[in-house]
């Protein structure tokens, strides 16, 4: 299990092993980049359960942007295997292209961070 405060770091050891040296979070898309390069961010962080006032776990969702300059079927490949291998069940939320930047491929991830009584 993941410490809740190493959930982000967690993510992008796992990413960098994908593409190395090629990962942000929440970057802007109209940088020069030089393709491919995934980025990746926390999109919400609810907590659903509450026990005496106070949450038991907190889920977050963090989207994973992969974008190339086309269809790359091998790194599209590496990535879904490496969330698959790290026990990280995923969603490919949609994939499109956008001229002069690239082809998009978001997969959108759940984590849970569960708090525990000292």
């Amino acid at each position: 299990m993941v410490e809740q405060d190493n959930i982000l770091e967690y993510v992008y050891s796992f990413l960098n092993e994908v593409l190395p040296d090629k990962v942000y979070y929440s970057l802007n898309i109209s940088e020069r980049i030089n393709l491919p390069f995934i980025v990746y961010q926390e999109i919400s962080k609810k907590s659903p359960l509450y026990a005496d006032d106070d949450y038991v776990f907190k889920r977050r969702v963090i989207q994973i942007t992969l974008i190339t300059k086309s269809k790359q079927i091998e790194i599209e490949r590496r990535l879904e295997n490496k969330l698959t291998e790290n026990d990280i069940d995923y969603i490919l939320v949609s994939e499109f292209f956008i001229n002069e930047v690239g082809l998009h491929r978001v997969y959108e991830i759940k984590m849970e961070e569960f708090k525990y009584e000292q």
